[in-house]
C-alpha cells in the first residue's frame, strides 16, 4: 500500500457554510410526533419547550432522522401559538420568555441540520424571535426577571451561535481581520457566562465550545484561528475538569487537536511542494510542520480513545467514535518512516472504519462513513 494516503479534512465536510438565498424556511413538511415527556394537559407552552428538549436529546446521540420531527413539531406549534394567540391577551402580553427561546432555537437547529435546505433564512427567522423574546423579557416586572432570567441568557447564548453562522459566511483565507459578529458573538457569550446565574449546564457548555472551535477552523491563518480555539479549549477543559469523564467534551478536544494537526499538514504539504520544485529527494526527517502535526494527533488520538473507552463502558459508542480515530491513525501513519511500523498503524484504521460501519449497522443508525475513509477501506482491503 503506498504511503501519504492522508484522509484529511473529513471533520471540516460537517461545516460546509451555505449559501444565502431570499426566501422564507420551510417547515410545512413536518411530521405528527409523539411526545413522550409528559407535559400538563392545556400547557401550550410547555409542549413547545419539551419537544424542542426532546428533539436536543435525540441530538445528543447523533438521531438526527429521529430529532429532525421533533424541530418541525416545535416550530409548527408556535406558529400555531402565535396566530391563535388572544387578540386582547396580546395587546396585554405576549408569550413567555421559554417560548420564544424554544421557538428561535428550533428555527436554529432545523436550518443547521437541514442538508436539502439554506441556512440563511432559518437564521434570519431565529434571530427574529429570539430578540421577540429578548423584548419579552425586559417588558416583566423585576421579580418575574428573576424568575426567567435562565431562559433570558439561553436566548443570549442562542444569538450568539446565530451570529457566528452569520459570520461564517463572511470568512475568507484573505481577509485581515475578524468578522464583527463572531467579536460580537464571543463578547456576548463572556458576558453570559461570567453571570453566575446562568444556569447553563454542561452538555450548553460543550455545545457552545464546539460551535466556537469549529469557526475557528474556517481561518487560513493561525493567529485568527487561535482567538477561537484557545477560547474554545478553556471552556472545553473547565468541563473536563469538572466532569473529567464527560464525552462529548473530550470529543471535542480531540478533534480541535485533529483540524489543527490537519492545518499543519497542510502547511507540511504547501512546503514540500515548493521544495520538490527545487530539488527531488526523500526525506526521512519530519519538517517542523509535521512534528506539530504529529504533537497534535498524539493528543487528539489520547482524547478520542477516552472517548471510545469510556462509551464501551456504557454501550453508548457510536460510529463517528471509530471513525475519528481512524482518520488520527491514518494521519499519524504518514508521519511514520517505518515501513512495517506504518501498516500496523494502517491496520488499526481499517478496523476503526469497519467498526464504525459495524456499529451503525447494529444499532440500526443512519451514518454515511466519510468518502475518503470507505475510500481508504477500499485501498487497503485490496491490498491485502
Amino acid at each position: 500500500m503506498e504511503k501519504k494516503k492522508r484522509a484529511r479534512g473529513l471533520a471540516a465536510q460537517k461545516a460546509a457554510k451555505k449559501s444565502k438565498i431570499e426566501q422564507e424556511p420551510d417547515t410545512s413538511n413536518a411530521q405528527t410526533v409523539m411526545l413522550e415527556q409528559i407535559v400538563e394537559e392545556g400547557d401550550e407552552i410547555g409542549e413547545v419547550v419539551a419537544l424542542y428538549m426532546s428533539a436536543m436529546v435525540k441530538c445528543e446521540t447523533d438521531d438526527i432522522a429521529g430529532a429532525l420531527p421533533l424541530f418541525r413539531g416545535t416550530i409548527n406549534e408556535s406558529d400555531r401559538i402565535l396566530r391563535n394567540w388572544d387578540a386582547e391577551k396580546q395587546q396585554q402580553q405576549r408569550p413567555p420568555t421559554k417560548f420564544y427561546f424554544a421557538y428561535g432555537s428550533a428555527l436554529y437547529e432545523l436550518g443547521r441540520l437541514s442538508d436539502d435546505e439554506e441556512f440563511e433564512p432559518y437564521l434570519d427567522a431565529a434571530e427574529e424571535r429570539l430578540v421577540d423574546g429578548l423584548d419579552r423579557f425586559d417588558e416583566l416586572q423585576e421579580a418575574d426577571k428573576t424568575e426567567n432570567m435562565a431562559y433570558a441568557h439561553k436566548i443570549r447564548v442562542a444569538l450568539a451561535k446565530i451570529w457566528i453562522a452569520k459570520a461564517a459566511s463572511q470568512v475568507k483565507e484573505s481577509t485581515s481581520s475578524v468578522p464583527d459578529l463572531a467579536v460580537k458573538a464571543l463578547d456576548t457569550l463572556n458576558q453570559v457566562l461570567a453571570e453566575k446565574d446562568n444556569e447553563l449546564d454542561t452538555n450548553d457548555l460543550v455545545e457552545i465550545g464546539a460551535i466556537v472551535q469549529s469557526h475557528g477552523e474556517l481561518y487560513g491563518e493561525l493567529e485568527k484561528q487561535q482567538k477561537f480555539r484557545d477560547w474554545a479549549q478553556k471552556l472545553l477543559l473547565r468541563v473536563v475538569k469538572e466532569e473529567p469523564e464527560n464525552v462529548r467534551a473530550l470529543s471535542e478536544l480531540g478533534l480541535g487537536q485533529l483540524s489543527l494537526a490537519n492545518f499543519w499538514l497542510d502547511a507540511a504539504d504547501t512546503e514540500e511542494q515548493e521544495e520538490e520544485q527545487e530539488e527531488e529527494q526523500e526525506s526521512t526527517t519530519l519538517s517542523q510542520e509535521e512534528k506539530n502535526a504529529q504533537d497534535a494527533l498524539l493528543k487528539s488520538q489520547e482524547y478520542l480513545e477516552q472517548v471510545l473507552n469510556l462509551s464501551s463502558k456504557t454501550n453508548k459508542v457510536l460510529p463517528r467514535m471509530h471513525a475519528d480515530l481512524a482518520e488520527v491513525i491514518i494521519n499519524l501513519s504518514n508521519l511514520v518512516s517505518d515501513e512495517e511500523q506504518q501498516q500496523k498503524l494502517y491496520q488499526q484504521a481499517a478496523e476503526h472504519i469497519q467498526n464504525a460501519k459495524s456499529v451503525a449497522q447494529s444499532k440500526e443508525l443512519e451514518y454515511e462513513l466519510p468518502e475518503g475513509l470507505q475510500l481508504f477501506l477500499d485501498e487497503w482491503s485490496s491490498s491485502q
